[in-house]
């Protein structure tokens, strides 16, 4: 059984998907980027980009019954492998204590002009 998490702002997918496996779900994040309530990139601080996108998977997580502490692996998407120092400190504040596996890959263009985008899997144990 699977449940599906709705993307307010763009339709076409869903900002996560929910698969229960017996004692355990997975939870499988689309790719974030630092959009705020409109849709849009905003802001040219890369600092802030990473934090918005960070904050946008952590509200997909809690609508699927999760949290950050549950994210297991991220996939890291940038355009400017340059700015990877500011991503990693990010993510290494975050996940302080519980890091997840991680991947970061350099493409040559995100939607909405982003810099970033990050998707994410967690896992949670069943009521």
């Amino acid at each position: 059984m699977f449940k599906r998490v709705a993307n307010t702002m763009i339709g076409g997918f869903s900002d996560a998907v929910r698969v229960d496996m017996g004692d355990f779900s997975t939870i499988h994040i689309s790719g974030h980027v630092g959009n705020d309530a409109s849709g849009k990139v905003a802001t040219k601080n890369f600092a802030e980009e990473v934090d918005i996108c960070f904050a946008n998977i952590a509200s997909a997580l809690e609508r699927s019954g999760a949290g950050m502490k549950d994210v297991v692996r991220i996939t890291c998407y940038l355009t400017d492998l340059a700015d990877y120092p500011v991503y990693s400190k990010a993510r290494a504040a975050l996940f302080k204590d519980n890091p997840p596996a991680s991947a970061t890959v350099q493409v040559a263009g995100l939607l909405a002009n982003a810099k970033i985008e990050i998707d994410a899997i967690a896992i949670v144990k069943n009521r």
